[in-house]
């Protein structure tokens, strides 16, 4: 009998064990993912405020918007913290996209520039400092 229990102790605990590792590795697919999103969305928000900038059509500027929307939801995805002060510029940020779109767009080289940084590494603080910067240009900005 105690044969048999251990037997379906052992059975149980690699049952177990394969799981936790697919569920493990599942996550981390998940993960690189939404880190492959927040960087393309990143980018392709920059390329949209660059056609902006040469072209003047709206369409450019909703679509980075909308863009850097996207990034803004898969960093926080990332981070998983709402509370992150990056997190809170780039919402900073991302209000003045929408709610006041005529200071951001007099502001285009300035906003390229921010987000040029961070779509060479998303995680790069220098990034985040510039859009706080750009919040603070956009924030005593004339109306």
């Amino acid at each position: 009998m105690k044969k048999h229990t251990w037997m379906i102790v052992l059975i149980v605990m690699m049952v177990l064990s394969v799981s936790c590792f697919v569920f493990w590795r599942q996550a981390r697919i998940e993960h690189v993912k939404m880190a492959d999103l927040c960087q393309g969305s990143i980018c392709r928000s920059l390329e949209s405020f660059k056609e902006y900038s040469v072209n003047g059509d709206d369409s450019f500027y909703t679509y980075g918007v909308a863009e850097f929307r996207c990034f803004m939801n898969a960093y926080r995805y990332l981070n998983d913290h709402s509370s992150d002060p990056e997190y809170l510029y780039c919402n900073v940020i991302y209000g003045e996209m929408a709610l006041n779109p005529q200071k951001v767009q007099a502001n285009m080289q300035e906003t390229v520039e921010a987000l040029a940084i961070l779509a060479d590494d998303y995680t790069d603080p220098n990034g985040y400092i510039r859009l706080n910067e750009l919040g603070n240009l956009f924030h005593h900005a004339e109306e």
